[in-house]
């Protein structure tokens, strides 16, 4: 078997595929025959036939690259957001993650469809080897637990479709389970899953689904059932339960060889390393590429492009000093002018500010501007103040960062999905909730440790949590700044019921002071001021005579002052937004009923 980052045949079904699919317009969201159209009886005694069909399958399911300025990657960590997400404007139809009946590329039952047909499949197969069965068995086990883990952490409970359901079917509208009943078939494929699954992969099998992902995916699955989005009497048997599962995959990734990589900078530079749990492998190819790093490079360092994906001032406080105290705490030594100084080496290591050496491009010794009106930048593109550089290959060019979805390029960066240190991060927070906080300050010891965050007198800064409350706390500071870009921060509030903590997103440009000023002046330059970015008849910048790391020379040429980035518009996040309403596309028969707080709801997705 070959992953699909490296099966060429798989992504030339594509072009063939497409024409069935956009036949498929009028048939409901059960009512789908295979996209492939390579469904008999034959196929299913040979394991290249499946292979390919299971490739395919992995390219359905796991997913891609969070759209900038999508809804499920909207919070306060950066400049792109949705507008109707973070204003109070979903409506009904707003969040079709469940995909659509009219295009089965975009539907998600098609996806269990081919898992639930690839089981029976196999199931029936009167050649396969044992062996070959149960593990193409297990990886479409795995692939139909994600698929609707994905579905209940946004919808509640769904349609629960466990066999493959055709044309010729008499009962194709297929009501609604109870989101506990979806949860526990999660959890059940994922001990199928589990049951045959190798503990690791090599060459271009890199990628698929191993034991400890299927356990962690059951783990997080448990988890979200006992959080707040759905434990709304906080039942604490669902903590315990959550709790087992998460010990179970945290054990299994340890034993399995998974350990967090020495440099956490080096996370989605380095491929294939041995923290990652689930991928979605990229290329630099036209098929399977992606265009994330030119988006979200500074104008400066693009082909015409860039300036997404930008830090805003709430996350660079969210980062705690090297001693690992809140920045609010008086014993932090935080210093308000020179906030860089002495932070938790996570924060250089994915945020860059004004005068941050930032080596982009290969330019050893490189400093990267963010004051109004430097001139390298375009001024639309200098949104908050910061640049993310975790998503960012600093050893590659501007015009290798572009991607053409015609002739490919990019970095080729793969989309890391889950890794241990969630599966560290998730098994804290069930200890801390089921009375062991002990346990939960050990795995948040892990990762401060894998940070750099020193031990010191505050124990890595994990004195101040001295309970459940504080600890609680804590922790969700801590996903903050650890999966800071990965888009879990939209998806941690909602689990944990605080999209009340989304408050108005702020950028900290410095703006040159009198007579200081950004730029060069042109032809025509004003003589009573200095500007930051003429070469001088002595060879120099301005700028580059400035001692940035001084406080007094700081505070006389640029001011800081937060500014929100809301505009005239108002944050406003109501408590119906933690489970979503299905599309009406989805709820146009009686058999399927909407989510309760929205239009014509009667679905209660708490049971």
């Amino acid at each position: 078997m070959k992953l699909l980052k490296h099966i060429k045949l798989s992504m030339a079904i594509a072009g063939v595929s497409s024409l069935m699919m956009l036949g498929a317009c009028n048939k409901d969201f059960f009512e789908i025959e295979d996209p492939n159209g390579i469904e008999d009886a034959e196929m299913w005694e040979s394991e290249g036939a499946i292979g390919l069909y299971l490739n395919r399958t992995y390219y359905f399911v796991i997913p891609q690259w969070p759209t900038v300025g999508g809804i499920h990657n909207s919070s306060d960590e950066t400049n792109n957001i949705s507008p109707d997400f973070m204003y109070g404007r979903l409506l009904e139809n707003s969040v079709t993650d469940i995909g659509s009946s009219a295009d089965i590329r975009n539907n998600r039952y098609a996806d269990i469809r081919r898992c639930n047909t690839a089981i029976e499949g196999i199931n029936a197969s009167k050649t396969l080897p044992k062996a070959s069965r149960d593990l193409l068995k297990a990886q479409f086990f795995f692939l139909r637990a994600y698929t609707y883990f994905k579905l209940v952490r946004l919808y509640g409970g769904v349609p629960l479709v466990l066999r493959a359901q055709g044309q010729a079917e008499d009962n194709l509208q297929v009501p609604r389970s109870k989101t506990s009943e979806c949860i526990a078939q999660i959890a059940a494929d994922c001990d199928s899953a589990a049951a045959f699954l190798p503990k690791t992969w090599t060459g271009n099998d890199i990628g698929r689904a191993t034991r400890a992902a299927a356990l962690a995916v059951k783990a997080k699955a448990l988890l979200y059932w006992a959080s707040p989005q759905f434990n709304i009497g906080n039942d604490a048997s669902r903590w315990q339960n959550a709790y087992k599962a998460n010990k179970e995959a945290y054990e299994a990734c340890v034993a399995d060889g998974y350990e967090l990589i020495r440099n956490y900078g080096d996370l989605f530079v380095q491929e294939d390393n041995k923290e990652i749990l689930i991928v979605r492998k990229y290329t630099t190819t036209k098929d399977l590429g992606t265009n994330t790093e030119q988006v979200t490079r500074p104008n400066s360092e693009t082909v015409g492009g860039g300036g997404s994906n930008q830090p805003t001032w709430n996350l660079v406080k969210a980062y705690t000093m090297n001693n690992g105290l809140p920045i609010t705490d008086p014993n932090s030594g935080y210093d308000g002018v020179l906030y860089w100084r002495n932070r938790d080496p996570r924060f250089k290591a994915s945020i860059s500010y004004n005068g941050d050496v930032w080596p982009l491009s290969g330019k050893s010794g490189r400093i990267q501007y963010t004051y109004k009106g430097v001139a390298e930048e375009s001024s639309s593109s200098i949104v908050t103040g910061f640049y993310c550089k975790r998503l960012c290959n600093p050893s590659i060019s501007p015009t290798q960062a572009l991607y053409n979805s015609n002739s490919g390029g990019g970095s080729g960066m793969d989309w890391i999905e889950m890794r241990f240190a969630e599966v560290i991060l998730n098994l804290a927070e069930c200890a801390n909730e089921t009375g062991n906080l002990a346990e939960a300050k050990d795995m948040v010891r892990l990762i401060r440790k894998r940070a750099g965050i020193v031990q010191g007198a505050y124990d890595y800064g994990l004195s101040i949590a001295s309970d459940v409350v504080a600890m609680r706390k804590l922790l969700l500071n801590e996903r903050q700044v650890e999966f800071a870009f990965e888009g879990m921060r939209y998806y941690d509030l909602r689990r944990t019921r605080n999209l009340g903590l989304i408050t108005n997103r702020e950028s900290y440009i410095p703006t040159p002071l009198s007579p200081y000023v950004g730029g060069t002046g042109g032809s025509n330059p004003d003589p009573t001021k200095i500007y930051l970015d003429k070469v001088y008849p002595s060879g120099i910048k301005p700028r580059d005579t400035l001692n940035l790391e001084n406080p007094d020379t700081y505070k006389r040429v640029l001011g800081l002052t937060p500014t929100s980035l809301e505009g005239s518009d108002a944050i406003s996040l109501p408590d119906k937004y933690y489970v979503y309403p299905l599309p009406t596309t989805f709820t146009r028969t009686p058999a399927i009923q909407q989510t309760n707080g929205w239009s014509g709801g009667t679905f209660d997705p708490y049971q």
